[in-house]
């Protein structure tokens, strides 16, 4: 049976963490590297940490990405394509965006997009007014249709209800190696060339805004929703302005120039469906540079996640090298410490998916059940999406 959850425990957002294990991997490129004696050397993206010593890390642009593709890979999802939409003088482009429609592209839903538009905030000038008058100096012709008098220029823009960490290393020091290689000429010498590349666990932070999904906001002079795609999509019954229903109204605050609207049942996929293939894909991610350099299988070999009533993405930092520094262990004293904090904010089980043999505290980990108040589930990573399904409506 399902597991009722309650209207004061419903889940607004969906947090986690996952680990992946980057043997011999070089994921995500920062160039060559800078000298002279070592401009044929390749090296994978690194920061700084306390001590002076490189860290090498994922930005959360690049995994993103290798997220967006798998899922319109594992899905019959319509793919937002970033097309240019603006050229400098110089003829170069200066912008660029995606469908800008959440309803018909569940992508552009999860991921959000921006189209900044030139004089925001400013009004307007009627089709009169231009025929009257020469444009002034900021006045910007054909970057937003012309409108009433008192009109706005408005910016489309939705920030994305994902949130994402860098995947950042789990081992600080010893993690280097070195591909020393060679391309072979028909005639003259071969030319070398080096790949750095790490050792390492990658362990990355999400969280999805559960509650946003399939909820475009249309406040002052931001708008999530062109309005032209309101008309038609109201029209055919695709979304409804949602500002006066209970759950909504009081987030616009007695704003006056402001309007809410969610899709209806017309829309496939719905809400649950957008979350699930979510996290679906991100239990068989695929991706990453160089892969037929180095072959990396990107795919989280343990998740942890849970629905919560709030936006904290609270499951961070709970992975370490253990003592022997060829395994990993869960901070089991810290999830507890997690779990216990937060349980009045934790609305469903918190699901662990585990790969078997690759965290060295297996056993203490599969042998969780409960922790205070809040159920634990120990699966397999591909399982625990399955089985979160349960938890939301």
């Amino acid at each position: 049976m399902v597991e009722k959850v309650e209207d004061k425990k419903s889940i607004t957002h969906i947090a986690g963490t996952f680990l992946i294990k980057a043997d011999a991997a070089f994921l995500n490129g920062a160039g060559l590297k800078k000298g002279t004696e070592d401009r044929n050397t390749t090296i994978p993206k690194t920061y700084e940490d306390g001590s002076g010593g490189r860290v090498p890390y994922v930005s959360s642009q690049a995994w993103k990405r290798w997220l967006r593709n798998t899922l319109i890979e594992e899905t019959d999802w319509k793919a937002s394509v970033i097309m240019a939409t603006g050229k400098s003088e110089k003829d170069t482009t200066n912008k660029a965006s995606g469908e800008l429609d959440p309803v018909e592209f569940p992508e552009d839903d999860v991921f959000g997009y921006m189209q900044a538009m030139k004089g925001q905030g400013k009004r307007r000038l009627s089709t009169t007014e231009y025929e009257q008058e020469e444009p002034s100096e900021g006045t910007e012709i054909g970057d937003a249709k012309l409108s009433a008098k008192n009109d706005k220029v408005k910016s489309i823009m939705r920030a994305s209800p994902f949130m994402a960490s860098v995947l950042t290393s789990i081992r600080r020091k010893g993690w280097k190696g070195a591909d020393e290689a060679y391309v072979h000429l028909k005639e003259g010498t071969s030319l070398p060339y080096k790949t750095e590349f790490y050792n390492t666990h990658l362990q990355g932070v999400f969280c999805l805004n559960y509650s946003r999904l399939g909820v475009f906001w249309n406040v002052g002079d931001r708008i999530e929703l062109e309005e032209e795609k309101v008309k038609s999509y109201v029209s055919e019954g695709k979304i409804v302005d949602a500002s006066h229903e209970p759950e909504y109204a009081p987030l616009l605050r007695g704003a006056t120039n402001g309007k809410i609207y969610r899709v209806t049942d017309k829309v496939k996929p719905d809400r649950i469906s957008r979350a699930i293939e979510v996290l679906n894909a991100l239990a068989i991610m695929r991706g990453g540079a160089k892969q037929a350099q180095f072959g990396t299988d990107v795919s989280p070999k343990l998740i942890i996640m849970a629905g919560l009533n709030c936006g904290n993405p609270i499951f961070n930092d709970l992975f370490r090298e253990n003592n022997d520094g060829n395994g990993i262990d869960v901070k089991l004293d810290a999830l507890k410490e997690v779990i216990t904090d937060y349980e009045d904010r934790i609305t469903s089980p918190v699901i662990i998916g585990i790969r078997s043999g690759y965290v060295a505290n297996e056993p203490e980990v599969k042998a969780l059940i409960k922790v205070g108040k809040t159920s634990v589930i120990v699966t397999t990573p591909i399982q625990a999406v399955e089985k979160f399904r349960e938890y939301l409506r």
